[in-house]
């Protein structure tokens, strides 16, 4: 009389716990995996049960941080031949926060991922339902809403055009260790926004403030213009978007 093996538990190459759940025969059996996810594979073989050779989609095999999960997002594009648009979007967040130190200094060890996002099918999903028609890609952004947010969640984050992102990108300081768009001049500090000079200025403060003044207007100015086009939290956010002549002072941002 052949074995039945119900109730037997073993781990995957992972390193997942997994459980036999539903014993038909060697050659047809249902486990399911002991995390927190509890995923059933149906109709697996006791053969691959005992290798550990039974994929659990919650498996963190992204970098060893994230999973693919169970969904209906794909991470291939069979049209294009290469990793679907999204995919690369939150694969790359994953690398900006844990993996590469050297290229993203200013969000390895400081920007982190909430868990719902660990996983590809959550992201892929609030991704699909936020996304809109713009010209250029759109970008995920993690602190308009929320300025200072340190944290890439559903409550934080929305989709930009490339155009409004790329005005809130930091150049890290050189070696004047001077905040983004100002200079030593002879008779001061000078401000510049987007090659635009702004001006020269005697203290360092009257400079910041102009460079401030200046890109707090180019942010509505862009605002307006795609005020038809983007979600109308963003809008707002945009149009009320303030900096701290102070904080800019002591770290670009």
């Amino acid at each position: 009389m052949a074995k039945n093996r119900l109730g037997e538990v073993r781990k995957n190459n992972k390193g997942t716990e997994m459980k036999i759940i539903t014993y038909r025969k060697a050659d047809d059996i249902d486990v399911q995996f002991l995390d927190k996810y509890g995923y059933i594979k149906e109709h697996t073989m006791y053969q691959l049960f005992k290798l550990g050779q039974i994929k659990n989609p919650y498996d963190k095999t992204i970098y060893n941080i994230g999973c693919i999960g169970v969904g209906n997002h794909k991470i291939w594009d069979n049209d294009i031949k290469r990793n679907s648009p999204v995919y690369d979007i939150w694969s790359a967040m994953i690398e900006r926060c844990y993996i590469n130190k050297k290229k993203y200094p200013a969000y390895y060890g400081i920007v982190t991922i909430c868990d719902e996002w660990l996983v590809f099918q959550n992201f892929a999903k609030w991704y699909d339902e936020n996304k809109y028609e713009c010209e250029g890609r759109l970008h995920v952004d993690k602190d308009i809403l929320h300025p200072g947010n340190k944290v890439y969640s559903p409550e934080n984050c929305i989709l930009l055009p490339q155009r409004i992102n790329e005005l809130f990108f930091v150049n890290s300081r050189g070696t004047s260790n001077l905040p983004q768009g100002i200079r030593e001049a002879v008779t001061g500090y000078s401000a510049s926004f987007q090659g635009k000079h702004l001006g020269t200025y005697k203290t360092l403060k009257e400079a910041c403030e102009a460079y401030i003044n200046r890109k707090e207007q180019i942010i509505r100015d862009v605002a307006n213009e795609y005020k038809n086009i983007i979600p109308e939290n963003a809008y707002n956010a945009l149009m009320n978007y303030k900096m701290d002549v102070d904080r800019f002072m002591e770290k670009s941002y």
